[in-house]
């Protein structure tokens, strides 16, 4: 049996700003091998259609770099009651609206979307929690959407 607080699910987790820097997104480019001119040169970016250097699809994946504690994730995991020896990452889906570039500040809010238990196939039963990433632009417009699953085995 979970320990983990169905009553969450539903809720808003926590807000942080997330800028979407030039120099981060080069890194990041660096760091994927992703020599794509449009993640590094404006000019470049511009002449395909884009306001500045376009941030790379996955780059959202660097949002923990963002959270007020180094350990943001852990101490949400267990203020929701999972057990992380018996926790993995499930599935990850990101959703956009329309490109982002750099020069922006997003704001973003993490939400518990359901919480559900399904039994396994070698036996002994599965929590999975849905999470969303919901990030903003400036004028309060959705922009893109990362949803994760995350899965405790019981």
């Amino acid at each position: 049996m979970s320990n983990i607080n169905k009553h969450l699910a539903g809720t808003k987790q926590m807000e942080f700003e997330f800028p979407v820097e030039r120099g981060k997104v080069k890194e990041f480019a660096n760091a994927i091998c992703d020599h794509n001119p449009v993640y590094r040169d404006t000019k470049y970016a511009r002449t395909q259609g884009f306001d500045d250097v376009l941030m790379p699809l996955t780059f959202p994946a660097t949002f923990v770099f963002h959270l007020d504690s180094e350990n943001a994730v852990l101490e949400a995991m267990l203020k929701l009651g999972m057990d992380p020896v018996k926790s993995v990452h499930g599935e990850s889906e990101l959703i956009y609206h329309r490109p982002i570039c750099t020069g922006e500040t997003l704001k973003a809010e993490i939400w518990l979307g359901n919480i559900y238990e399904k039994q396994g196939s070698r036996g002994g039963s599965m929590t999975f929690v849905e999470q969303e990433i919901r990030f903003f632009d400036a004028k309060n417009i959705p922009v893109a959407l990362c949803r994760n699953i995350f899965i405790e085995r019981g």
